[in-house]
Formats: C-alpha cells, sequence, structure tokens
C-alpha cells in the first residue's frame, strides 16, 4: 500500500483520488479552496447559475471509465444524454446548420441541405482523411504516458505530418467559406490561433462525428455531486483549506510542503493549476479565453437545445444544464469588439428584450477570476511535447490536470488521469 498525496480538488484531482484509491492506496486529497470542484462548480449570481466548465462532452467513454474503474458504473450514480445535434453553427438569418453527431451519412446529408449540394461529400471526404491520425493519437498520445517523440515509431509520425498547420490543411481540403468556419472558429474561440496548430487537431471534427456530443443531466454540479460522493465511498482523505506549495524531493518524493507543514507521501499526483512551488514548466504562452458575457433570460425567450455557433464575427452560446430557476442562462464567449447581443439580434437570435441580468467579463478579468492558466497556446507541433506531464518527471511525482498533457477539455483530463493512475498498480 502506498501513501499517495493529491494537490489540486478540481476534476483532475478528484478523478485522480478516487481511481488511486480504488487501487487499494491511502490517499490524502488537498484542495485550497473551502470547497471541492474548482471549474464544475457554476458561476452563481442573484439567483442565476452560468456554467464555466463544459456540460457537452464527446467522449462519454471516458466519463464511463473513471466511475468504473472507481467504483460503482456511472449509469448508476449519473445521466448521460446522446444529442442527436452535435451542435448548431449560424451562419446568417435563415442559414442554420444543425450538425448532426454520430452519423456520416446524416451530417452529409445535413451539410448537403444547407450549404449546397456537394459540400456534404467535401466535407465527409476531409473529415475521412483523419481517421488514421486519430488511431496513431488515440494509441500513442492518448492511450498512456507521453515520453516525447519517441513514443512515435517512424510510420506514425509521417500519418500525423506535425509540420502542417490546421490553417493550411483546412484552405487546401475545404474550399467552401463556410465549411472551414466549422473547423476554425471553435478554435478562434478557444483563445488558439489556427495557423500554429499542427494539421493533425482537425481528428476534432472525426471523433465528434464518430462519438457524438453527450449532455451531461444536471451539468457539471450532477458530476461533482457524484464524484464527492466517490470520495466518501472511497474513504479518501479530503482536507480543505490546505494550501499546498511544493514537493519535497531529492532523487525520490517524500512528501509536499503545504501551509500547515509537510504532508509525507510516497508518491505525488500534481493536479493544482499551478506547479510545484510556483516553477515554470513549460516556455508554451498561457491559453487567454475568449471574453463572456453572462446572460440571465426571462421565460419566453428563444430556446436553444444544445451549443450553439454564430460565425462571421464569432459567438458560442452555452446554455447552462445547471440552471434550475426560471428563464434561462447563457454563458456567452466572443472575440470581436461588436456586443454579442447585437451580433445574435443581426442573425435572428432575438434576446435583447429578454435579458433581466447581464454581466460581461473580458479577457484579463476571466483570467484573474478564474485563474492564471487554463491550458497552453499552440506554437507548433512541439508544444505538444513541452507541456507538463511529458517526459520524465521525478520518480513518485505525476502531473495531471488542464495545464497538463494531454489537455484542458473534460474528456483529455479524464485520459490524462486514467494515464496518471495506472501507473500505479494495487
Amino acid at each position: 500500500m502506498t501513501d499517495v498525496v493529491v494537490v489540486g480538488g478540481g476534476f483532475a484531482g478528484i478523478s485522480a483520488a478516487v481511481r488511486i484509491a480504488k487501487m487499494r492506496h491511502r490517499v490524502v486529497l488537498l484542495e485550497a479552496d473551502d470547497r471541492l470542484g474548482g471549474q464544475l462548480r457554476p458561476y452563481e449570481v442573484d439567483g442565476w447559475s452560468f456554467d464555466r466548465g463544459w456540460s457537452e462532452l464527446t467522449l462519454p467513454a471516458t466519463l464511463r471509465d473513471l466511475f468504473k474503474k472507481s467504483g460503482r458504473p456511472i449509469d448508476r450514480v449519473l445521466e448521460l444524454t446522446s444529442l442527436p445535434v452535435a451542435r448548431r453553427h449560424v451562419f446568417d438569418r435563415g442559414m442554420v446548420l444543425d450538425l448532426p453527431a454520430g452519423s456520416r451519412g446524416a451530417q452529409t446529408e445535413a451539410v448537403d441541405e444547407v450549404l449546397g449540394s456537394g459540400a456534404g461529400s467535401r466535407w465527409t471526404r476531409w473529415v475521412d482523411e483523419f481517421d488514421p491520425v486519430w488511431e496513431v493519437l488515440r494509441r500513442a498520445a492518448l492511450g498512456g504516458p507521453l515520453v516525447g517523440r519517441a513514443s512515435f515509431d517512424r510510420e506514425q509520425w509521417r500519418t500525423l505530418r506535425p509540420r502542417a498547420s490546421l490553417d493550411r490543411a483546412v484552405r487546401r481540403g475545404l474550399r467552401n467559406h463556410h465549411l472551414r468556419a466549422l473547423v476554425l472558429d471553435r478554435h478562434r474561440l478557444d483563445g488558439q490561433h489556427p495557423r500554429s496548430m499542427p494539421a493533425f487537431l482537425g481528428a476534432y471534427e472525426l471523433v465528434e462525428r464518430s462519438f457524438g456530443r453527450w449532455r451531461i443531466e444536471g451539468g457539471t454540479t450532477a458530476l461533482l455531486e457524484a464524484l464527492e460522493r466517490r470520495l466518501q465511498e472511497r474513504r479518501v482523505d479530503v482536507r480543505l483549506g490546505v494550501r499546498a506549495h511544493d514537493v519535497v524531493a531529492g532523487d525520490v518524493v517524500t512528501g509536499v510542503v503545504t501551509d500547515n507543514g509537510t504532508v509525507p507521501a510516497d508518491v505525488v499526483v500534481w493536479a493544482a493549476p499551478a506547479g510545484p512551488g510556483g516553477r515554470e514548466e513549460t516556455d508554451a504562452l498561457p491559453r487567454v479565453p475568449s471574453a463572456r458575457t453572462y446572460l440571465g433570460l426571462g421565460p419566453y425567450a428563444p430556446v436553444l437545445a444544445q451549443q450553439t455557433v454564430v460565425h462571421g464575427t464569432p459567438v458560442r452560446i452555452m446554455p447552462s444544464a445547471t440552471h434550475t430557476g426560471r428563464g434561462q442562462s447563457w454563458t456567452v464567449e466572443h472575440s470581436g469588439a461588436e456586443d454579442p447581443v447585437v451580433t445574435l439580434h443581426r442573425v435572428g437570435i432575438d434576446v435583447g428584450d429578454h435579458v433581466e441580468r447581464r454581466e460581461d467579463v473580458g479577457p484579463g478579468d476571466a483570467v484573474r477570476r478564474h485563474g492564471a492558466r487554463d491550458g497552453w497556446q499552440w506554437s507548433g507541433w512541439r508544444t505538444a511535447l513541452t507541456v507538463p506531464g511529458v517526459g520524465t518527471q521525478p520518480t513518485g511525482l505525476l502531473r495531471v490536470g488542464v495545464n497538463a498533457h494531454p489537455g484542458p477539455s473534460t474528456e483529455l483530463v479524464a485520459l490524462g488521469t486514467a494515464a496518471a493512475s495506472e501507473t500505479l498498480r494495487p
């Protein structure tokens, strides 16, 4: 039996703690705040509840695996609902594409119907090209620890074509500017620059088409409640209000330095946003989030069934799955200078007269409010091999979370904690 200390009580820390505790190790979870959850907790104000994280995901198997490997299956504690439409794309007033998920043929027909005959087949051919790319990423980069360039053999490296940029691949493969927007605008809203992103990230579209989009009923609040119960079931020693500063390490890790002294450990899983000791773990630049506008809408506002992206001056609307009061709560991400409510009105989503609560949060404010870092900006393919969690670590130190490999989304964090946990056998 090993003494494991997990630093950070967000999704990454909790998911690592319950997995490792199920392996019959002694686990202590340290969280600096007086509550668990991190970005799983919604932003609540004046009776409105706005999602800060994602209540929808693309790889439901990652959550199913988490709950199966830590106790009872997910179906007994949480409901996942398959969405027939992966995402609504609005190009103009009256030009709306409800892109289906989980079906190659349905996507082809939907794109043809909205963007004209032939557009669907071009889109499908482009997405199909990423099938071998996804297989390489799934096997070599996501299925276990990534040690660096040596994780890929020559044939896998040739399949990835890492030096090609996503922007260039899209412009060569998709002549229709609406199809280009389907791929690129999501990354722009995520604070990325497609010219600096490797082309293999086009696999996002293949994964979404293959596995669909799924909603966590009750949102991230329901996910957090299920994980907190799992912590109790696995008898994890949860210590709130304890700020960890660094690890004690020579040749091996022996503990964690906190405000309350040193907590002994054979293994440390560092899931906090900032690295141990506040040291710079990579030369990559932090991802700068889009501006956000939180809209509390009255009961007669237009209803959006799923995530909606407005193209042109890109805007992304995430209806809150955690809000249980009257009306609707929308988290609206936008990257242009125009008022997003005006942008929405222009394409036929008129909510101006229904707004009962509004709060605007700029990118700088979002960084200060939600933490200094939430993932890294891509600066070519080498970024993937420089982020925390890749390569060799001090013996007994595992690095996971939104600022570690493989990335900040719910699915990617779950894959990262799974890979880290599997290094600790029962």
